[in-house]
């Protein structure tokens, strides 16, 4: 209880500040965004059922490259940015047998196309907070699964006054599940 009422007048102090934002530049409304971050979690629900397991006497592995997302940014006004991004997220399933032999059943790379609205929320010199939604598409490499999904960020942060900066993000999505980091450029 009491670290929530130290809480209140820290938000208090952030909400009430005077703003002294990155000043909306309409000549550098693009930029590119590079970043990467841990596998996300659909990808732990993919696979086989337990029942399929047992049944064939197998157990199933999964392994998981970091993943890898670009991004173009268009920045609509002081408050709202459109984004469109590009994830790809290596993946290889490896079925053990009991007989002792092993066999891969998948080895690829999974790509979510996606667009998301970002809400600037906190601006200042330096670093600007933000949240946003949008949607992605979950595509295996071969085609099997394409499935529309959620993509959410609750709170992110771009850092530095030029026109190169840093990201990073709690994600929830095809993107990643947990942090995202990376760096952009404004164009």
């Amino acid at each position: 209880m009491k670290k929530f009422l130290v809480l209140i007048p820290i938000v208090a102090l952030l909400t009430n500040a005077p703003v002294h934002a990155q000043p909306f530049d309409p000549e550098h409304r693009h930029s590119i965004e590079l970043s990467t971050g841990v596998p996300p979690a659909q990808v732990l629900l993919l696979g086989s059922s337990s029942s399929a397991k047992v049944m064939g006497g197998y157990n199933e592995k999964k392994l998981f490259t970091p993943s890898l997302n670009i991004a173009y940014t268009y920045a609509m006004n002081e408050r709202w940015d459109f984004n469109a991004i590009i994830n790809a997220c290596g993946a290889i399933m490896r079925r053990d047998y009991e007989t002792g032999t092993s066999k891969v059943a998948y080895s690829g790379t999974w790509y979510t196309p996606t667009v998301d609205f970002r809400w600037k929320w906190l601006r200042r010199d330096n670093f600007r907070m933000y949240s946003s939604f949008g949607l992605s598409c979950f595509v295996m490499a071969n085609f099997s699964i394409v499935l529309p999904l959620p993509y959410l960020t609750p709170v992110g942060i771009n850092f530095g006054s030029g026109r190169l900066y840093g990201i990073a993000e709690f994600n929830i999505s095809t993107a990643a599940t947990g942090l995202l980091a990376g760096v952009g450029y404004r164009f």
